[in-house]
């Protein structure tokens, strides 16, 4: 009898090949998306990308760029000609992890300038705390090996933000999106379980054969999604606002318009993900790999600057990276509500799209089987 289940249930996962792809081939390439993801952010791969102005621009300077350059870990992006504001711009963008000035001509860099500043001024962005920790000890490094005689007790740099306004609960902010939109796919997807549900016990043929059609079922449970996702994005803010602090009632508009794209995007991928699967077990089970493969490669789990540059390329083709984007320029950067225009567009466009998609889909098999 045991032998009778055994073999049963082995000819039931040969059979079926989505099965033998989650069972077999989908663990693999997990495995190497978050080995991939995981080892840039433990030092394998992790490289800072920093923004220079060499205002100084001499023999010691060059000399001190060049030593620092040399560690591996440090990726010179941008030599940065409109000089110090160019620089932080270019970390309050997000195109640089960390900046660094060469402050101008002020006696020699073994020793302190004039009025006690760091011949070096670091430009750091809150919400990138490692990459800035990180620098600092190269910077330290650097200057002792080309500087052996400096003095032990000199302030090698100076510290700026690139973001005046940020507060320490910058890292809060990053991680109430971050888990904030991770969770909003989960929750997308368990709802459009219910479509499955609905046509493996024949609802859906009984609204077919109604006055309704299969479109609307789609669109009602496109909008509960995304209602039900704003409202369950708003709680986690509002713990962050309530118990660790985070500025929410000075962005509430913007927070708002930016929760509802996201919610727009994570119901309309769910949707046209459920219509395009067979079962709901096989739904259930890809589509969980599959957020989390995503929620990865969106920042939700690890710090998109602690992921190699192909990683954070790839990252943009998912929902997580631009909702990210659009509360970090909240949050972190102060910037205006022309830097949130393209997120909000891209984000519902994409939830639009797919609901189209889904229509497609849903309707298009119902031409078959009427006609006959």
């Amino acid at each position: 009898m045991r032998r009778a289940i055994f073999m049963i249930m082995l000819r039931s996962l040969l059979r079926d090949r989505g099965a033998l792809a989650m069972s077999f081939i989908l663990p693999g390439v997990v495995f190497a998306i978050f080995a991939v993801i995981f080892s840039g952010a433990s030092g394998g791969a992790l490289s800072v990308r920093v923004a220079v102005a060499d205002l100084r621009n001499d023999a010691a300077s060059q000399s001190f760029l060049k030593e620092l350059f040399a560690n591996e870990n440090v990726r010179r992006i941008d030599m940065a000609e409109g000089g110090r504001d160019s620089v932080v711009a270019k970390v309050r963008d997000g195109a640089s992890d960390v900046g660094l000035v060469v402050r101008g001509l002020a006696g020699p860099m073994s020793q302190p300038t004039v009025g006690g500043l760091a011949h070096i001024e670091m430009i750091t962005d809150p919400s990138r705390e490692i990459a800035s920790s990180m620098l600092s000890g190269i910077i330290q490094q650097a200057y002792v090996s080309m500087l052996p005689g400096a003095s032990p007790d000199m302030r090698f740099f100076d510290r700026t933000s690139a973001t005046p306004g940020s507060d320490s609960f910058s890292a809060v902010a990053y991680y109430a999106g971050a888990v904030a939109v991770m969770f909003l796919l989960f929750s997308s997807l368990t709802q459009g379980l219910s479509y499955l549900d609905e046509r493996e016990n024949g609802l859906l043929d009984r609204i077919a054969s109604g006055p309704g059609h299969l479109g609307i079922v789609i669109d009602g449970k496109f909008i509960f999604m995304v209602a039900l996702g704003w409202v369950q994005v708003a709680i986690v803010f509002l713990v962050a606002w309530q118990v660790f602090g985070l500025d929410l009632p000075s962005q509430i508009g913007p927070w708002a318009l930016t929760t509802l794209a996201a919610s727009i995007a994570a119901a309309g991928l769910a949707i046209v993900f459920v219509t395009l699967c067979r079962t709901r077990k096989q739904a259930d089970t890809l589509g969980q790999m599959l957020v989390l493969v995503v929620s990865a490669l969106g920042g939700s789990m690890v710090p998109r600057f602690l992921m190699p540059p192909e990683i954070q390329a790839i990252g943009w083709l998912t929902p997580n990276t631009w909702a990210l984007e659009a509360y970090a320029s909240l949050f972190w950067r102060g910037d205006g509500l022309d830097a949130l225009l393209l997120p909000w567009a891209v984000l519902a466009s994409i939830g639009l799209a797919a609901v189209i998609v889904a229509r497609l889909v849903t309707l298009a098999p119902r031409s078959g089987p009427s006609e006959r």
